[in-house]
């Protein structure tokens, strides 16, 4: 499932993953931000895997979808990993990212560091109405 907040005085979007990360969730996730960017325009993303209990992520499927450019180039991407192997994770993205030539997100461990490394500000998050993804309504929040 995923859950979508905003802090539109700072520009910064969260995406908290809960339970299961896997290709639906990141086809969810990718369906979000493609949206509400579309809707609102582009902004930093925090990505948020701290409640994530499980990775069930094909690596091919990892690395795909690296081959990807941001969808807001020029804002900076943080994912917020604590668990070593989500970490991990994180990190073979990032570097697949670098190795295509893409602008790479930064891996932290909490979500103090994504805010201290932005530097805007305490981020206030207001919730997000997610029923634009109607589909896909049973992995959203």
């Amino acid at each position: 499932m995923l859950a979508v907040g905003f802090d539109r005085q700072r520009n910064v979007l969260l995406l908290t993953l809960l339970d299961t990360f896997d290709n639906g969730t990141l086809a969810v996730m990718d369906a979000a931000c493609a949206t509400f960017f579309d809707a609102e325009g582009p902004s930093h993303a925090i990505f948020d895997f701290t409640s994530t209990q499980k990775v069930a992520m094909a690596p091919l499927s990892l690395e795909r979808r690296a081959r990807k450019p941001a969808m807001c180039v020029g804002f900076e991407r943080i994912i917020v990993a604590p668990r070593t192997d989500l970490r991990a994770l994180a990190e073979k993205f990032r570097l697949h990212q670098s190795s295509a030539g893409l602008p790479a997100p930064h891996v932290v461990q909490t979500m103090a560091e994504a805010d201290r490394l932005l530097g805007l500000g305490p981020l206030v998050f207001e919730p997000v109405d997610t029923s634009w993804l109607a589909n896909d309504k049973a992995k959203v929040l």
